[in-house]
């Protein structure tokens, strides 16, 4: 039934969904290099602080090109092989209900949903996941077999987990405290000692290493754009964004669902459910409140809470629309890991705990549905957009290296959650220049419609958008699209003033400079 409910859920975005914002970035970016190695190495400075980041976007890129079915086949493929690790490792220590319902939610990121749906940027945060849940499985066999060499390994993968995306810094707790959930403390208190060596040490010498290369080593070569922007005076200002997510976001996303689902989200969401309640009714309770499942519950909680920390030492803060939502991925994955582990210790609750568990997950779903629904709307509107300019430049343009300054829509103008379509200069760009890069050079985007404007300011040279895209207007051609109508017009640009006249006409602010 599960494999079921994963079916009905992934197989509309691998059949239908496209790809996102840094995506076409990530796939142009190989146009200009010449091998692999060239184009791993090109990623540099802008990956410094993540050196082995580029591995799976390069190895993606090489691999699938413009196929992008490919690119959401292995992304949710490596996803959900890291969360069914993870869950299996779960069911060895506590029971195999924990594990279902947490690969059963994990597998439904609805607050961080760029996770699934920008398949080759978050390709570096499912690999992450995977790195983490490797470790953690040869942790658990080091635990039980006594071998050294299961304890290398398990620290090696967690370094890799780290260097390619650090998404994962609250689950090294579980990591930390595995062996106190299996065993427990009933041991000589000389014991901690050595549980510190073997099991704390490693995990803080991996912390050491990736701070002094973010702060120490690299730096030393090239420039570092750091993730580790601590500024203690804000930390309370990221908290509340943090809790704001669960206290405003989710259920307001889940009052949003009335007016989004559909009858094949319905089916999902049940299917969820009646996997779930079958589970639960169909297996005993046995030792169901033991002193390891509460072990595990408190690891858990404190794991979730600690999810809060990628956005403290940030300085960054946390939603859950847009492509923003990425950084909440790891506290979903906490967030699925909490729901699991209360399953363990309720029994005395169990059917309040039941109603609740399904409640959440059956609007999860729903919300997770409205999102995917939402994106393979977005990648039809790209696709569209695309063919439409590369047909209107091919029947009109003699002159290559142009740029196309292109008046689009950022979000669906019916969105559930901010679905993107193009949101970027470099995405609307990168997704042309794909197609025909010799013809193209670029482009650039604004929403005139929603007022989304970029920042333009205008010298007497060039225009400015965002306070980095800048161009002398030489060889610009503006494409507006119509989002309603889904048709759009392309025309030069001859100067400037040309072009300054043009924005003003379409709303944008009267002062510019």
């Amino acid at each position: 039934m599960a494999i079921t409910f994963i079916l009905l859920t992934y197989l509309p975005l691998i059949l239908h969904g496209g790809i996102i914002v840094d995506d076409w970035g990530d796939i142009a970016h190989n146009l200009t290099c010449a091998n692999f190695s060239d184009c791993y190495l090109s990623w540099f400075p802008l990956f410094s602080n993540r050196p082995l980041a580029p591995l799976p976007i390069t190895t993606l890129t090489f691999l699938f090109e413009t196929n992008f079915s490919a690119y959401l086949i292995c992304n949710t493929a490596i996803y959900l092989a890291a969360i069914y690790l993870f869950a299996s490792v779960i069911k060895k220590i506590v029971t195999y209900e924990a594990a279902l319902i947490f690969f059963l939610l994990a597998s439904i990121p609805m607050i961080a949903m760029p996770l699934v749906s920008s398949p080759i940027n978050q390709s570096t945060a499912t690999v992450s996941f995977l790195y983490w849940a490797i470790s953690l499985w040869l942790l658990y066999q080091g635990t039980h077999k006594k071998l050294w060499i299961f304890f290398c390994a398990s620290y090696f993968f967690l370094l890799l987990s780290f260097l390619t995306y650090e998404i994962i810094l609250p689950l090294i707790l579980i990591n930390a405290l595995l062996p106190w959930i299996i065993f427990g403390d009933g041991q000589q208190k000389t014991a901690w000692f050595k549980y510190f060596i073997k099991f704390i040490l490693p995990i803080l010498v991996i912390l050491l290493i990736v701070t002094l290369w973010q702060k120490e080593f690299a730096p030393r070569f090239m420039d570092v754009d750091s993730r580790l922007k601590f500024i203690p005076s804000h930390s309370l200002a990221k908290l509340h964004t943090w809790l704001h997510v669960f206290f405003m976001q989710i259920p307001n996303l889940f009052l949003k669902t009335k007016d989004f689902f559909t009858a094949y989200s319905l089916l999902t969401a049940l299917t969820l459910v009646f996997c779930l309640l079958s589970s639960s009714f169909s297996r005993p309770l046995a030792s169901i409140t033991n002193s390891r499942n509460q072990r595990f519950f408190l690891v858990c909680c404190l794991s979730f809470f600690a999810s809060v920390l990628i956005f403290i030492l940030s300085d960054e803060s946390a939603v859950s629309w847009g492509y923003q939502a990425r950084g909440l991925s790891s506290t979903w994955f906490t967030f699925a890991l909490f729901w699991a582990s209360a399953s363990s210790i309720t029994k005395k609750l169990r059917f309040i705990y039941l109603i609740l568990l399904s409640i959440f997950c059956f609007l999860s779903s729903l919300s997770f549905s409205a999102q995917r629904d939402g994106y393979i709307e977005s990648w039809k509107i790209q696709k569209i957009i695309i063919n439409d300019v590369l047909h209107k430049l091919n029947t009109q343009v003699t002159k290559p290296n142009l740029i196309v300054f292109g008046d689009v829509p950022k979000f669906l103008n019916l969105n559930y959650n901010d679905e993107i379509v193009f949101s970027q200069s470099w995405d609307f760009g990168d997704a042309l220049r794909i197609y025909n890069p010799q013809l193209i050079a670029g482009g650039a985007v604004i929403d005139s419609r929603k007022k989304d404007f970029h920042n333009i300011q205008f010298t007497n040279e060039y225009i400015l958008l965002d306070g980095w895209w800048k161009n002398d207007a030489n060889n610009i051609w503006f494409y507006d699209f119509d989002p309603i109508s889904k048709q759009g017009k392309l025309f030069k640009i001859e100067d400037l003033p040309h072009l300054k006249k043009y924005l003003q006409f379409l709303g944008a602010p009267g002062a510019l400079n």
